[in-house]
């Protein structure tokens, strides 16, 4: 276990019956006319990636002679722009003949690798040989592979270059590029799609999210993300896209970005690539799906699809819940915005320990409670990339001890929940031979007389988390609000919910800020001390009660509550201690 992992852990179940664009011009790496090829089942969509040219030097027809570009590919590119190619690349530790085994192997693997290559890319096969090699493989021997499989032309490439095996587009001149499959997004989970360019990110000509073939890169020690997809939340700068939290007056004020996010450029660098920007609420503040005015809040795929999502990283949430061409997506969490998210949509999540996150080229919300986390809907994706995302910030771990549970945690919950959840608990603790401890933290928070008041510690932290967040996210915000008035001369518009918790900040003081800082430092002191001090891990639910959909209004009374952050919730436990938080989702019926 890595930067404390263990050291909270909430669950989740949940059912598991079901598995727009901005007005600001950015940068575009297509033409306007560049258009979608249909390839039967599946759109693509040629990429602005080149990767090799072939022209007459190194272009070898399968009889081993020099062959022209132009005169076997230029009829053929004038009536369609694009022509679909598979190259495979073939060393010169094979024998000398192709064989119709290796072949099929070879093919049969790539299919089921990837959701980009079909049979469609191999009418035209390309063998990659090394420069060096003066004969080419025979391919009689595969003839009948070749036949089955569709192949009408093959040729062979000498290049010096290595070249992944796998679909590709020759387009005129004999340049090839890299395909891509698009996708639809059902949920509206994306404000849009991304590909990169040069070193920066493009729009893709498409409102569908496009995403590379798999078959471009391999795993490795230094590339252990390696074709994996990341959607990135819209707080996240990209080099050259305009980051837009969910107001097009704050996406026209900052404009392009002129660097990526320093936790993207990690990814990146770890072989990740990333796909596209997801929705969250403006500014990432809390706000209910009615509350979303200039982008529609994402669908939840789970059950019906009209559960209540939850935010603010409710986009990243649900791409992974909803699409398997989606490994990744990146979540901030201030006050619960990965932790509601992942427990409402029933995917993997995780906020990380306060301070271990990278956050240069995140949109601020609170300077004292912001992290940098991810979703994701495979358990060994989510251990793979908090293994390798995070390991820089690695800590001498404390040998795990027990599982406590805040004594009457579960309770509340109705009893089909409350039995999944116990049960997992109890499978936990015989997994791992720890003891299970029911703990009277308020009993422990008394006798410990660390606040100098005898009252409850969540009457001591009533308003700790909403005057932190709300004063410190206000600051950001009040800060645009006035440079954009003075930009533009005009006023941004603001969401509703924004302006109430304006109006809140106006009757906070200075003084409370303050004395929030000292109340949350002195509890996180407190758990340090007296609850996760000998290596323990504490066990919670996460989620609400009941279902909560989409188009229910939030009682007067509860909304600062539950967009506010008054009262205690039990995601303040990581929130106000600095803790990492894991959501697991779950199932009702097993």
């Amino acid at each position: 276990m890595h930067i404390r992992i263990c050291r909270l852990l909430t669950l989740f179940a949940t059912l598991l019956s079901g598995c727009g664009a901005d007005t600001l011009s950015t940068r575009n790496a297509y033409p306007p006319s560049m258009s979608l090829i249909d390839a039967g089942d599946r759109k693509l969509l040629p990429s602005n990636k080149l990767v090799v040219t072939l022209d007459d030097d190194n272009f070898v027809s399968a009889d081993g002679n020099p062959a022209s570009v132009y005169a076997e590919f230029e009829p053929a590119l004038s009536a369609a722009a694009y022509l679909p190619i598979t190259i495979i690349d073939y060393p010169p530790t094979l024998p000398q003949q192709i064989s119709a085994a290796w072949l099929d192997r070879t093919i049969s693997t790539m299919l089921a690798a990837d959701d980009v290559f079909c049979r469609f890319f191999l009418t035209t096969l390309v063998f990659r040989i090394p420069a060096a090699v003066n004969t080419v493989p025979g391919v009689v021997r595969a003839d009948e592979t070749l036949k089955r499989v569709g192949v009408q032309r093959v040729y062979f490439l000498r290049s010096s270059d290595q070249l992944a095996s796998g679909p590709y587009f020759l387009k005129d001149g004999g340049g090839v590029v890299e395909a891509m499959r698009v996708h639809d997004d059902p949920y509206g989970a994306f404000l849009y799609g991304v590909m990169q360019d040069g070193d920066g990110f493009a729009r893709p000509p498409t409102d569908l999210i496009p995403v590379p073939s798999r078959l471009y890169s391999t795993p490795s020690a230094s590339l252990p993300l390696a074709g994996k997809r990341i959607a990135v939340k819209d707080i996240i700068d990209l080099r050259n896209l305009p980051t837009g939290a969910s107001s097009r007056a704050y996406a026209a004020y900052h404009g392009p970005a002129n660097a990526t996010a320093l936790a993207v450029q990690k990814l990146l660098s770890l072989g990740a690539v990333v796909i596209g920007k997801t929705k969250t609420t403006q500014f990432a503040n809390g706000e209910a799906a009615r509350d979303w005015i200039e982008e529609q809040c994402p669908f939840n795929p789970r059950g019906d699809g009209y559960l209540d999502p939850a935010g603010s990283s409710t986009g990243s949430a649900a791409a992974v819940a909803g699409y398997d061409w989606v490994d990744y997506a990146l979540g901030t969490d201030t006050c619960g915005s990965v932790i509601w998210p992942a427990a409402l949509q029933g995917v993997y999540g995780l906020r990380p320990s306060l301070g271990v996150s990278e956050l240069h080229g995140v949109m601020p919300a609170s300077t004292q409670l912001d992290t940098l986390g991810f979703f994701a809907r495979d358990i060994d994706d989510f251990k793979l990339l908090h293994q390798v995302w995070y390991r820089d910030a690695r800590k001498p771990q404390t040998k795990l001890s027990k599982i406590v549970v805040p004594k009457g945690a579960f309770d509340r919950l109705p009893a089909s929940k409350r039995s999944v959840m116990t049960k997992f608990v109890d499978d936990m603790t015989a997994a791992s031979s720890l003891p299970k401890l029911d703990l009277d933290i308020d009993r422990i928070w008394r006798s410990s007389k660390m606040a100098t008041a005898n009252q409850s510690y969540t009457d001591y932290l009533y308003s700790t988390v909403a005057h932190l967040q709300i004063w410190d996210s206000h600051a950001h915000e009040f800060q645009f609000y006035n440079a954009y008035r003075q930009k533009f001369g005009k006023t941004p518009y603001i969401n509703p919910q924004v302006l109430h918790k304006w109006a809140i900040r106006a009757n906070i003081t200075k003084a409370d800020y303050a004395e929030a800082v000292i109340r949350k430092d002195t509890f996180k002191s407190f758990l340090a001390s007296q609850i996760f001090n000998d290596g323990a891990i504490m066990a919670l639910p996460a989620g609400g009660i009941a279902p909560s959909y989409r188009d229910e209004l939030i009682p007067p009374e509860s909304v600062d509550i539950y967009l506010q952050s008054f009262s205690f919730d039990d995601s303040f436990y990581s929130i106000l201690g600095g803790l990492p938080s894991i959501i697991l989702p779950g199932t009702y019926g097993t």
